[in-house]
């Protein structure tokens, strides 16, 4: 399983917090592939040994574009892969397609978000690496999805089951317990923000995520 750690736009996860965040992982878990930091494009210089993923950018060549994040240029920045159609940061349909479509083309991995399971089906036509399953009702509450709704995260492996698409469980996951029943509901990797970041002890989740992520 992998760990995506989203850092979003918090105080505790940007700038020099971010760089202080991911110093004390990397101390803590120096040898550990499975995490994976989804960084803000602030910080998109901040090195790692993690294979590291932005939130977004988008789905153009670099050249006369002003506000915009061309994504034929995140390899110069050391990443790997590419979130994308979070909810808090949506993208229409056909966007989605283009952004998946140009991943490909530039070798970046792709994560892509999906509020439901219509859009889980959607989305797999696209044939994106990882689809990230996210109630936007859940995330950033207290009930994770794994707890609220484990019958649609067995669902949504069965969508992707043979299709060579990894299933991601988002929203809400913030313990041992909801990465062990994601787990035994088909999940390749929970993606997790505000349960890591802005906790008292960021590390102690994550050594406890980890454990119970099987082999």
């Amino acid at each position: 399983m992998y760990l995506f750690i989203n850092f979003k736009a918090y105080r505790e996860s940007t700038g020099p917090s971010a760089k202080r965040l991911m110093e004390r992982i990397e101390e803590a878990f120096a040898n550990e592939d499975r995490i994976k930091p989804v960084l803000n494009p602030l910080d998109s210089l901040l090195k790692t040994r993690y294979e590291k993923y932005i939130q977004h950018a988008d789905a153009i060549s670099s050249g006369a574009f002003t506000g915009f994040l061309p994504m034929d240029l995140l390899g110069q920045y050391g990443y790997k892969g590419i979130m994308i159609n979070h909810s808090e940061h949506r993208l229409p349909l056909a966007s989605t397609r283009k952004s998946v479509e140009f991943s490909k083309v530039h070798g970046l991995k792709s994560l892509v978000c999906a509020s439901n399971l219509e859009e889980i089906k959607e989305i797999a036509e696209f044939g994106p690496d990882m689809i990230a399953y996210e109630p936007p009702e859940l995330i950033g509450g207290d009930i994770s999805v794994s707890v609220a709704r484990p019958e649609i995260i067995k669902e949504a492996h069965q969508l992707v089951q043979g299709t060579g698409i990894e299933l991601i469980v988002g929203a809400g996951v913030k313990n041992g317990r909801d990465v062990k029943i994601s787990r035994e509901l088909g999940a390749k990797g929970v993606l997790v923000a505000s349960g890591i970041v802005k906790s008292m002890d960021p590390i102690g989740v994550i050594e406890e995520m980890l454990k119970n992520m099987g082999d």
